[in-house]
């Protein structure tokens, strides 16, 4: 078989999981605006971070309180984030969060030149931690303290959450791969794949 039939299949199969992917089950979010993110524009509930489009994608930073320097990995990630103009042209809306407070974020966000918004999930993280002790039903969990993405859907006034993915389910997103993949030397992994590079101002 050659490399050219083996690339027509790849990328027919990719068509094939995208399709199933959309065809997953949607669980509705009950009441989603107990979830509570703080902005430099005041505080915003899960319904807001819509911003009165139909979906919404959040990634989950590696970034907690006090930690000045970001993860390696996810700030790799956020490197590739596109023009959020063609997204929100699909009715889709992009925003990172992490448990660090909205002041830190917003000080690393300055620091790494990203226009995306960047909110603290703190809030978020305390009302499940409570609920979850109340033995209360929670439709969604705000991350696994971990990085990853989160993806929803509203219809009306409800939100469902429709997908998560982690780990190198991540590297869809990820362009410095696939153009690394079309080289004779490829990725030139080591470890967890992420140990070569670096914070991009600090090349």
């Amino acid at each position: 078989m050659d490399l050219l039939q083996q690339e027509k299949e790849a990328t027919q199969l990719l068509q094939r999981l995208a399709a199933s992917r959309r065809e997953l089950p949607m669980v509705q979010v009950s009441n989603p605006d107990q979830f509570k993110f703080d902005t430099p524009d005041g505080e915003k509930s899960l319904t807001d971070l819509f911003d009165g489009r139909k979906q919404l994608i959040i990634y989950h930073f590696m970034l907690g309180p006090g930690e000045h320097r970001g993860c390696v990995g996810c700030s790799f990630c956020m490197d590739h984030v596109p023009n959020l103009g063609h997204l929100r042209s699909r009715d889709t809306s992009f925003v990172a969060v992490a448990t660090a407070p909205v002041s830190e974020i917003s000080t690393y966000k300055e620091q790494m030149g990203w226009k995306f918004p960047f909110y603290s999930s703190a809030k978020t993280h305390r009302a499940w931690k409570e609920a979850e002790g109340k033995g209360e039903t929670i439709t969604w969990k705000p991350g696994n303290g971990y990085f990853g993405l989160s993806v929803f859907r509203k219809h009306d006034d409800c939100v469902f959450h429709t997908y998560d993915t982690t780990s190198r389910g991540m590297e869809s997103i990820l362009s410095t791969y696939h153009l690394l993949d079309m080289t004779p030397m490829g990725r030139q992994e080591v470890g967890n794949g992420m140990s070569n590079f670096r914070l991009h101002d600090e090349y």
